[in-house]
C-alpha cells in the first residue's frame, strides 16, 4: 500500500497509527487501502486498542468478507471515538442491511438491491465496477453496476458477507436473483404506469426456459421464488409476454424499443430494479450474439463504446438514474 508502512509482524504500531490519525483525510485513504488489499493477521493483532486502529482492522475484515466481524470492530472503535467519520459511515451503512419487518418483500427488495450496489461501490469491489467503465462510456456506469452485481457474483459476495442480517425469505430472494439470466427485450405497449415486454430472441419467456419446466430459478415466475405470483412471460403464454408496473421505465420507453436488462422477481412479480441498457435496434443481432453463451461483462461494456453512428442529439444508452 501507498501509505500504510511496511513492517513485520509484531511491531508496535501505536506511533505510526497516530501519525496517520492527524489527519483525517489520510486515515480515510488508509482505511480504503486495508481494505482493498487486507492486513497480515499478525499486524492485525499487533494494532493498539484506539479508534483508528480499530477502524484499520475492521476495513480489513471487510475486505475479506467479514463484514459481521467488521460491524463489531466499527462499534467499537465508535465507542472511542465517536467522532471517527469512516467508522460512523460504516456503521450506517451495516445498520441499513436490517429491513424494517414491517414492510412487504417488494419494499425490502428494492432496499437490499440498493444495499448491494453500496456494497459494489465499497473499496474492495469498486475496481469491478470501474474495469466495466474503462472499456465503455462513462454514462453507461448506473447499467455497468447492475452488469457487475451480477456477472461478477457480487450478490454471492453480498450473501456471505452480510446474509447473517436479512431474513429467510430475502435470503431465498436474492439467491434466485442469481440465477436470472441478462436479456435484450423488446418493448411491446406503454399504457400508463405498465410496459409490455417480450423476450427479443422469440418464443422463449423471461427466464429463458421452456414451457413446463419447474425448476427454472431464472423464472420470475418459478413456484419455488418467494416472489412467485404467476409468470405473466412464462414461455407458455401468447407472444411470451412480460407485462411490468414502472413509473418510472414507463415514462421512457416507447414501443420497439430494445433494452438490455434482467427481470428479477420482487416477491409479486417480475421487476426492473437495475438500470437497463438501450440498444440500437440495428444492433439487435450483434447483441443477441453476446448473450448466446455465458456472457462476458467486459464484452457487453464494449459493446457501447462502439456506437453504431448515432445521430446527433441521439438519447443516450442507457436509462438516467431510477
Amino acid at each position: 500500500m501507498s501509505e500504510f508502512p511496511s513492517l513485520h509482524e509484531g511491531a508496535d504500531l501505536s506511533e505510526v497509527v497516530a501519525s496517520l490519525s492527524r489527519s483525517a483525510e489520510v486515515l480515510a485513504r488508509v482505511a480504503d487501502e486495508v481494505e482493498r488489499e487486507p492486513l497480515p493477521p499478525g499486524l492485525v493483532k499487533a494494532l493498539p486498542r484506539t479508534g483508528p486502529a480499530l477502524l484499520l482492522a475492521a476495513r480489513s475484515a471487510e475486505g475479506e468478507g467479514r463484514s459481521f466481524e467488521a460491524s463489531g470492530l466499527v462499534a467499537e472503535a465508535l465507542s472511542l471515538d465517536p467522532g471517527l467519520e469512516p467508522a460512523r459511515r460504516d456503521a450506517e451503512e451495516y445498520a441499513a442491511c436490517r429491513t424494517d419487518p414491517g414492510q412487504e418483500l417488494p419494499e425490502r427488495a428494492a432496499h437490499l438491491f440498493r444495499r448491494m450496489t453500496a456494497y459494489l461501490y465499497r473499496p474492495a469491489r469498486r475496481h469491478l465496477l470501474d474495469d466495466l467503465v474503462s472499456r465503455s462510456v462513462r454514462v453507461a456506469e448506473y447499467a455497468l453496476a447492475d452488469l457487475a452485481l451480477f456477472e461478477h457474483d457480487v450478490v454471492g459476495e453480498f450473501l456471505d458477507a452480510r446474509g447473517v442480517w436479512l431474513r429467510e425469505d430475502e435470503v431465498a430472494l436474492l439467491e434466485s436473483w442469481r440465477a436470472v439470466p441478462l436479456r435484450l427485450w423488446e418493448v411491446l405497449r406503454v399504457a400508463g404506469r405498465e410496459v409490455t415486454v417480450r423476450d427479443a430472441r422469440g418464443g422463449r419467456g423471461p427466464g429463458g426456459v421452456d414451457a413446463g419446466d419447474p425448476g427454472n430459478a431464472g423464472d420470475p415466475g418459478n413456484a419455488g421464488d418467494p416472489g412467485n405470483a404467476g409468470d405473466p412471460g412464462n414461455a407458455g403464454d401468447p407472444g411470451n409476454e412480460v407485462t411490468l408496473t414502472d413509473e418510472l421505465l414507463s415514462g421512457q420507453a416507447l414501443p420497439g424499443d430494445l433494452m438490455l436488462t434482467r427481470l428479477l422477481p420482487d416477491g409479486t412479480g417480475p421487476r426492473v430494479f437495475g438500470h437497463p441498457f438501450k440498444v440500437d435496434p440495428a444492433r439487435r443481432d450483434e447483441m443477441l450474439s453476446l448473450l448466446a453463451g455465458p456472457v462476458d461483462p467486459r464484452r457487453i461494456a464494449a459493446f457501447f463504446r462502439r456506437p453504431a453512428g448515432p445521430a446527433p442529439g441521439a438519447p443516450p444508452t442507457t436509462a438516467p438514474p431510477r
